[in-house]
């Protein structure tokens, strides 16, 4: 029992011994990636270059090798930023020990770029991104240390250019496909601003929904550390981007890793005294545990599915909800001089749309109102009316798209019916005597659809007038309304 005891206390000093050394090895080297003499490791830079040589060294020592023969430093150029600058991904790998899994990878990624100087102030980037890249560092040394648990091969990537536009990550992404490799990625993990644990009170895990059984597989890792998740089953915003993004379009399972943005986001002030040291050693723990878990697990796959904002190609059927704002006016086929001039309109629906790849129909059902001015029977150069109507609005569209590297471009076209629930003179009593319910016409549209949400212009034309043959004193008029449509597509 005695023996026992001293066993299990030396493995607690071992063990505590080695958190310690890791939290100051992830200090001294967030301290270093951070400081003024870095000058904010711009994207493709002298100073980006300095960090990376730092993580090479790194790897060095813990016997990691490099992924490709011809070294760690993965050099590539952008020419759409037309700066004329060589940025560096360093790709390390520890390969699997199963053979029949050893061509099967898991990827760990941060990078390592920041935004440099600005205005004379320094941009240090402690945990966007050098939490990350230090974290990835000690998960290589930690799982260096179990390479014969490490069923798959496990390749960790430090990204540059991440802050110019996922320009790393992207290359990376579009290399392994060319290689044909990307379809035996079954995992890959963006370790971005994770300093922050403490304050934050939680890591956010982003894209349990891309693994099967993902909640249950993340929540084990973490009751075993006493690790406080936040889990996401997609990336959301359409707005931020991390360096899962290249890979998620290509159908690979994906988790964005993250304490959330409390610290200095894109400030000067995001310095590495502000880090949560034992956080940060804590989240490294946490995902080493998991990389061997996911490893080991001959049994993990994909859900098959994606976040939104991560499909290329819109699946068969989806469903949104459209939002239609613009102008309305009316327009009299008999003269110009007594066209109306045009007011606000609004429509709101929803829309359902099947896609056979660059062809679809769509169907929208929207209910709005419009005002529009027209001028007066009696005196129409000095006085005008007001013409206001409710409607139910039924477009039926045919669209044309094509994927492009700014979103999935279309262009529409179809007919459309409208069925008044109110519409007179305003500030008169409407009188159904005079005004077509049903009403028909054409709409046409161009857009660019991104991240699920879909901008479009377009336009309205009515065939038959707003007035019957028993009008008196309203002119023949036809109602024009052209707009700004957008639409989030949630299923």
């Amino acid at each position: 029992m005695k023996r026992l005891f001293l066993s299990l206390t030396l493995l607690a000093l071992a063990f505590a011994a080695f958190a310690q050394s890791q939290q100051q090895r992830l200090e001294e080297n967030l301290y270093y990636l951070a400081s003024d003499s870095l000058r904010g490791r711009l994207g493709g830079s002298d100073d980006a270059r300095k960090a990376a040589e730092l993580i090479v060294k790194q790897y060095e020592e813990m016997g990691i090798q490099p992924f490709y023969s011809s070294g760690y430093m993965q050099p590539f150029t952008n020419n759409l930023l037309g700066m004329g600058r060589t940025y560096n991904n360093i790709v390390a790998w520890i390969p699997g020990s199963d053979p029949a899994l050893r061509d099967e990878y898991i990827i760990i990624g941060a990078h390592y770029d920041h935004l440099g100087v600005k205005n004379g102030k320094v941009y240090n980037g402690a945990d966007d991104n050098a939490s990350g890249t230090v974290s990835v560092i000690e998960i290589a040394r930690q799982l260096s240390q179990h390479k014969d648990k490490l069923k798959r091969s496990v390749i960790f990537i430090n990204f540059d250019g991440e802050e110019l536009g996922l320009l790393g990550s992207n290359y990376m992404a579009e290399r392994l496909a060319a290689e044909k490799r990307i379809k035996k990625v079954c995992l890959m993990m963006s370790v971005d601003m994770v300093g922050w644990y403490k304050q934050s009170g939680k890591l956010i895990l982003q894209g349990s929904g891309t693994i099967n059984k993902g909640d249950k597989l993340l929540k084990e890792a973490a009751e075993l550390l006493g690790v406080k998740l936040k889990l996401k089953r997609y990336e959301t915003s359409v707005f931020t981007a991390t360096d899962t993004q290249g890979f998620a379009e290509k159908g690979v399972p994906t988790l964005a890793v993250t304490t959330g943005v409390k610290s200095p986001y894109h400030k000067p002030e995001d310095d590495p005294e502000l880090i949560d040291y034992q956080g940060l050693s804590t989240v490294t723990d946490y995902l080493s545990r998991l990389t061997l878990q996911v490893s080991d697990d001959e049994m993990f796959r994909s859900s098959g599915r994606v976040a939104k904002k991560h499909q290329v190609n819109p699946k068969g059927f989806e469903m949104g909800i459209d939002l239609d704002l613009g102008s309305s006016w009316l327009h009299a086929p008999r003269g110009s001089a007594m066209d109306g001039r045009s007011r606000f309109a609004f429509d709101a629906g929803l829309t359902f749309q099947y896609n056979f790849n660059w062809f679809a129909l769509r169907l929208d059902a929207m209910y709005g109102w419009s005002l529009a001015k027209y001028p007066h029977s009696s005196d129409f150069y000095n006085r005008s009316k007001l013409y206001y109507q409710e409607a139910l609005t039924f477009p039926l569209w045919a669209v044309f798209q094509t994927k492009t590297k700014i979103g999935l471009i279309h262009a529409d076209i179809g007919l459309y019916y409208s069925r008044l629930c109110k519409g007179g003179i305003l500030h008169e009593h409407p009188s159904w005597g005079y005004v077509n319910r049903n009403q028909f016409g054409l709409n046409w549209a161009l857009g660019v659809r991104l991240y699920g949400l879909d901008m479009s212009v377009f336009w309205r034309y009515q065939f038959n007038p707003i007035a019957n043959s028993t009008a008196t004193d309203v002119p023949n008029f036809r109602n024009y309304y052209a707009g700004l449509r957008l639409c989030w597509y949630f299923l």
